[in-house]
């Protein structure tokens, strides 16, 4: 049986199918417009580029563990109409991510650059990161366009100047289609310190449910407990150790020193686009 509501902006679809002879009813609800798009997707990608990559993707990768385990122990949650409710569920827990993401993720990014970040760094006179031929083009264009920009041989008096130069950089550049490696870059190194920040929580969260496994696993093969199937908790554990390895052994303190370098070349680099004025 399908029935169909509309509304001013929106046509509702719930498609009830009863399974076999059982009294289990499964109902799917899509949610389109009236030129019959998909508005969930719309949900997502209204978050922003940035937001997306470089702190929803973040949360996703946090909560994974955790949505997996639901979706191997319950089979309820598998059904369209259970997937779309944890769908909508999730889009609230990314506006939440959204916020909270910042708060870890700036302190893990100083931790990693307690001092300047990789592109004021390489303003420096001393910092060998960047040719000097490349830093002197870099140091005119920045005096032409910058007021009271100064150069200096010392890294201390320059170091000012050098922070006021990547800040100007960074608000002449936000657009992305004009700078697209740049915001590539950005997304990046945003997403790896984020990541990071959210380290101590993800290792908590997933030797909790390496724990929860080996303790329900011992349970079954003891006898208490044996209404779960044997192969979704070892799945379980996998998943877990999965994602413990790579809180542990991927997202480090060398990945954000990598994205903050890349990102760094690419941001010094507009020095020489014509787009800046």
């Amino acid at each position: 049986m399908v029935l169909t509501l509309q509304s001013r902006s929106f046509y509702f679809i719930i498609r009830i199918k009863r399974r076999n002879c059982q009294n289990d009813w499964r109902i799917a609800f899509i949610v389109c417009n009236e030129k019959g798009g998909i508005v969930i997707k719309e949900l997502f990608t209204g978050l922003g580029f940035y937001n997306l990559r470089a702190r929803v993707s973040v949360g996703i990768i946090f909560m994974a563990p955790g949505l997996l385990e639901l979706y191997l122990l319950l089979p309820e949650i598998r059904n369209i109409s259970s997937t779309l409710i944890v769908g909508v569920i999730c889009y609230g827990i990314c506006n939440v991510i959204i916020i909270y993401c910042r708060i870890p993720g700036v302190k893990a990014m100083k931790k990693c650059f307690p001092d300047l970040l990789p592109a004021q760094e390489y303003l420096l006179p001393s910092n060998r990161q960047i040719d000097r031929v490349t830093k002197n083009r870099y140091y005119k264009f920045l005096t032409e366009h910058i007021d009271n920009f100064k150069i200096s041989d010392n890294d201390e008096e320059m170091k000012p100047y050098a922070s006021t130069a990547v800040t100007w950089l960074i608000a002449k550049t936000r657009t992305a289609s004009d700078f697209p490696l740049i915001a590539e870059e950005n997304t990046n190194f945003g997403f790896a310190y984020n990541l990071l920040g959210l380290k101590p929580y993800g290792v908590t969260l997933s030797c909790i449910g390496i724990a929860v496994n080996s303790i329900l696993i011992v349970c079954c093969y003891s006898g208490v407990l044996s209404s779960i199937d044997l192969k979704i908790l070892f799945a379980g554990m996998i998943i877990n150790a999965f994602f413990l390895m790579l809180w542990l052994f991927i997202v480090t303190r060398g990945l954000v020193t990598a994205a903050g370098r890349k990102y760094a070349r690419a941001l010094l680099a507009a020095c020489d686009s014509d787009k800046i004025k």
